[in-house]
């Protein structure tokens, strides 16, 4: 039980397909790609104005809500099966069975912001909610060659999306301007190229996070 547990965490079920700028795998419907946009932007502004503390608790508690629903509805047939019908324009088509992206997601907002603080979460989780799904539409619309089965221009868009959003919380003032914003938009657009399991929504903020607040953000 605890093997199977620990195997949906850090897999997320069976091996998936690559989803990220260029992939094969099915397109989420666009139901879904603005419910990343919208609720994966509104942890991190959330994040600016919230008494930090108290955010990461709540953070804390939503990511572990979201887990625990998502490790009872893969053994109770009737939940999973309500779940599904319940949020099917959001969910990729093999969520059924495997850790959703949302859940990732809050996993990955309470760490960043508990690790790392306020300075690196803020746009570590902005590089995800909308650097993603850019390289995505970009890079499956973009011809020409793939690199490890995803558009550069993928990569190039969510790296120029990152620094856009740099840009906008430096001018701002919502974080001081450092260098190492820039390595990790750029350090976050490669690990989205790179599709390392889990899942994106997990990974990018934690490599990216990690790597910004190693350079002294």
């Amino acid at each position: 039980m605890l093997q199977r547990i620990a195997s949906l965490v850090v897999f997320g079920g069976e091996r998936r397909p690559s989803t990220g700028s260029g992939g094969t795998a099915a397109q989420p419907r666009i139901w879904r790609r603005l419910f990343h946009v919208v609720a994966g932007s509104c942890i991190p502004i959330a994040g600016i104005f919230a008494p930090h503390s108290e955010f990461v608790v709540a953070l804390v508690v939503l990511a572990a809500g979201a887990l625990l629903l998502d490790l009872s509805r893969f053994g109770i047939g009737p939940l999973n099966r309500l779940y599904l019908r319940l949020m099917a324009p959001l969910l990729k088509s093999d969520e059924e069975s495997h850790i959703t992206g949302a859940t990732y997601m809050l996993i990955a907002a309470a760490l960043v912001f508990w690790l790392f603080g306020r300075e690196v979460g803020v746009p570590v989780m902005l590089y995800l909610s909308l650097g993603d799904p850019v390289a995505a539409i970009v890079g499956r619309r973009m011809p020409g060659p793939r690199l490890l089965g995803k558009s550069p221009g993928g990569t190039a868009a969510f790296m120029a999306v990152g620094a856009a959003v740099a840009g906008i919380l430096i001018a701002a003032g919502v974080v001081e301007h450092h260098w190492a914003l820039w390595a990790g938009a750029a350090i976050a657009a490669l690990v989205e190229l790179a599709g390392i399991p889990p899942d994106d929504n997990l990974v990018i903020p934690l490599v990216a996070g990690a790597a910004m607040w190693a350079m002294g953000v």
